[in-house]
């Protein structure tokens, strides 16, 4: 017996040394492989080629970051907490974030999300480029003391922008500030990155030459929420607004896509998901009044543009195919960087802000 318990404790002994050995070998390597470890190991080498006169080795460490796969997800549409055609999104109800909290709004036809939310307390900067649709806009706006229309001829940029106060540009978004043609078509109405004189002459009625600015050359503040509905010009949009993206933070995006128009501008659906995850943000699909054969309740972008292919809707605007069979409105929530807001305490979430109290 009194041999058994001198083997057993041996053995725990040689046990505990041999593990005690492993975590040592274990604390060497992470500390071999850790990049400042490295530099230290590469600094010591070439002092003595230095010595020795020979040449200095590169002191770059390379670190590879895993890149995310490109995902939709569907949970929104599962939940059935989206939203319909011509519904606006919930998001613009309530202001969880009381004073302060910008909306960016690009693409706005007949404002009435524009104005829907600035009456729930929200100071929302507003882009129209389509002239008559504008003229509408800025005689509702000048109605309101806190709504102003914007001069960007007369307005130092970026905007500066008074608390409570909201802003509305005859001006469209893209990736380049500049001047390019508006397709004027009522609520289809786009832009266009084909400057083609001959197709503006042979449309000479229908076209229109507008402003087009980068939105991060207008807008430099943390934005709550960042709407686009521009016919296929989205990733444009999206692309001219880079610089809000890495200086500031945005808390959540709500992006058209609408494949049929978006290929006349060389883009698909995966081109300007990969945008926006660069961005640092993760995209759930939002349309809760899909058709059937529009339905796709997976992940993978490569099966979402199976489905959301292009095809022309059969119903048309001034006799034109307009607009695809199947679209999608994206809401992309920022997963990288935390939106400063001060939020509003429960309670007061009760009330709305025009409520009477």
């Amino acid at each position: 017996m009194a041999r058994l318990l001198f083997l057993t404790i041996a053995a725990l002994t040689v046990a505990k040394s041999q593990q005690q050995h492993i975590r040592g070998v274990r604390r060497e390597l992470i500390a071999l492989f850790d990049p400042k470890t490295i530099e230290s190991k590469f600094a010591e080498t070439n002092k003595l080629h230095k010595l020795l006169n020979r040449p200095l080795l590169e002191t770059k460490v390379v670190v590879e970051e895993k890149k995310r796969p490109l995902q939709i997800f569907p949970l929104l549409k599962e939940l059935n907490a989206g939203w319909g055609n011509m519904q606006p999104p919930q998001l613009l109800n309530k202001n969880a974030h009381g004073k302060g909290a910008l909306i960016i709004d690009v693409g706005l036809d007949a404002g009435d999300e524009f104005f829907l939310a600035l009456n729930n307390g929200f100071e929302v900067v507003g882009f129209e480029p389509n002239p008559a649709s504008f003229a509408r806009l800025a005689e509702k706006c000048n109605r309101i003391d806190e709504c102003h229309v914007v001069d960007l001829d007369e307005t130092p940029l970026p905007l500066q922008r008074k608390e409570g106060h909201s802003y509305l540009i005859n001006a469209g978004a893209g990736k380049e500030s500049g001047v390019l043609t508006l397709k004027k078509n009522g609520p289809a109405s786009s832009l266009t990155s084909d400057n083609n004189k001959k197709g503006k002459k042979r449309n000479k009625n229908k076209n229109a030459e507008v402003k087009v600015v980068r939105i991060d050359s207008i807008i430099q503040d943390d934005v709550y929420l960042f709407k686009v509905d521009t016919q296929g010009f989205d990733q444009f949009v999206m692309e001219g607004s880079s610089a809000l993206f890495q200086n500031h933070v945005v808390r959540q995006v709500i992006v058209e896509v609408d494949p049929f128009l978006m290929q006349k501008n060389q883009h698909t659906p995966a081109s300007l998901l990969e945008l926006l995850q660069s961005y640092g943000l993760i995209c759930f699909q939002a349309r809760s009044d899909q058709r059937k054969e529009c339905g796709y309740y997976g992940e993978r972008i490569d099966k979402f543009q199976e489905i959301f292919d292009g095809e022309e809707d059969d119903k048309t605007y001034n006799g034109q195919k307009l607009w695809s069979k199947c679209w999608e409105d994206l809401l992309c929530v920022n997963v990288e960087k935390v939106y400063p807001g001060e939020e509003v305490p429960p309670m007061m979430m009760m009330i709305q802000p025009n409520d009477q109290v």
